[in-house]
């Protein structure tokens, strides 16, 4: 697929396939093209939800005082027809995990779509919101015809941990037809709440860019801008995270597809307030292993206590494209700041060599122990044609 120029979504459009079916029944979306899923060792690897499950998120918490320590999980799934966010709690360091709650976005509801949910502690006030209180950001409406389409950027608030939420605001609507996807949120500098994600509506000048808004209160939303993108038309940077690194940096990484080689990398690019990410052109570091590997589509990371920079993605490619040995079963490390090369540690959960499908290791997420020394693990298979969501926590070696 070097140099094939794509007019979909390549990775997030193919895993919003498996969203968009997530426990609909059995055996739907079992002809996705790919290898046939592997059965998965319950044994070794603890399903996070009972029923289907896409798209997870998972968190520490560390600005709720008595709550401090408690892992906190999302992922969207289908309920009575209607698509809506579960709420995750682990108490015993992500040994087990039982729902507390659930948000039942109105605009999820009756087949319009909802997907690309996020999880967020607030680190520090922002307007009414006080430190601590838990974020949901998700994108609704994409399934709606076209002729009524407008895809929106919703965030909920919960101030129990996750029990109960609240709609907050609409963050953004698409203006057309086109959608707009995966919000991530972050606090800057100054304190804004900022919210970057993949928006598809600027055509005919970008097939998709990352873009930008922030908001002194989560209600109102102001100084929208282009994040990251290119003056080809066909290059689609999108699925944007951001963490903060130990010396108060911020740190996003994205995927770019489409651009010659490779396809669908993960990059990344700094910024020293949170908001200011330099030249929206500058596609940013492509992040490579000493020999060239590289990942490939849905890149999420987290921040070691230690400093250590872990990255989960949807695949794991040689230089040259190929499967690497380790894809859909390594996670990628940096121990400085992102600068030089990046290594590999096993990874938890093992879905065994994915290739760009709906559901399969699409968007995992991880979140480190509070020492460091460990990582939690949460990513997708497909299981009787059902996506499903396992978690497992494992070692994160040091560097030799």
């Amino acid at each position: 697929m070097v140099g094939v120029r794509v007019f979909g979504r390549v990775g997030v459009g193919l895993g919003l396939v498996g969203l968009a079916l997530v426990g609909v029944a059995p055996g739907v979306g079992a002809e996705q093209a790919g290898p046939a899923a592997e059965p998965v060792s319950e044994a070794r690897q603890g399903l996070i939800y009972p029923g289907g499950a896409s798209y997870p998120r998972v968190i520490r918490l560390s600005h709720s005082g008595d709550a401090n320590g408690r892992v906190l999980a999302t992922v969207g799934s289908v309920v009575n027809g209607d698509s809506v966010g579960i709420v995750l709690e682990s108490t015993d360091g992500g040994a087990t995990f039982q729902q507390v709650g659930m948000v039942a976005d109105p605009a999820g509801a009756g087949g319009g779509g909802m997907c690309c949910g996020t999880l967020y502690e607030l680190p520090r006030r922002v307007g009414a919101l006080r430190e601590g209180t838990l974020l949901w950001a998700t994108t609704a409406g994409y399934k709606a015809p076209e002729a009524q389409r407008h895809t929106t950027q919703r965030l909920w608030q919960s101030r129990d941990h996750g029990r109960t939420w609240t709609f907050l605001s609409d963050i953004a609507t698409s203006p057309n037809r086109y959608n707009a996807w995966e919000p991530e949120l972050s606090v800057s500098r100054d304190g804004y709440l900022v919210v970057h994600w993949a928006d598809e509506s600027d055509k005919p000048h970008h097939d998709q860019k990352i873009v930008q808004v922030r908001s002194r209160n989560g209600i109102t939303w102001t100084d929208r801008r282009d994040t990251v993108k290119n003056t080809d038309f066909f290059v689609r940077p999108g699925m944007p995270g951001v963490r903060q690194l130990a010396d108060g940096t911020f740190l996003m990484v994205y995927e770019v597809c489409n651009l010659d080689e490779p396809l669908c990398g993960a990059y990344f690019r700094t910024s020293a307030d949170g908001w200011d990410y330099g030249d929206p052109l500058d596609l940013g570091t492509g992040i490579r292993t000493a020999d060239g590997k590289y990942p490939r589509h849905t890149p999420t990371i987290t921040v070691s206590p230690t400093g250590a920079i872990l990255l989960a993605s949807e695949m794991l490619v040689n230089a040259d494209g190929s499967h690497a040995p380790g894809n859909g079963r390594t996670l990628l490390v940096n121990d400085a700041d992102g600068t030089g090369p990046w290594r590999e540690v096993p990874a938890p959960v093992v879905v065994p060599d994915p290739d760009n499908e709906a559901c399969r290791n699409f968007s995992p997420s991880i979140v480190a122990s509070a020492d460091g020394r460990r990582v939690l693990h949460v990513a997708t298979d497909r299981v009787d044609g059902v996506c499903k969501a396992f978690y497992a926590s494992g070692p994160i070696r040091p560097p030799r």
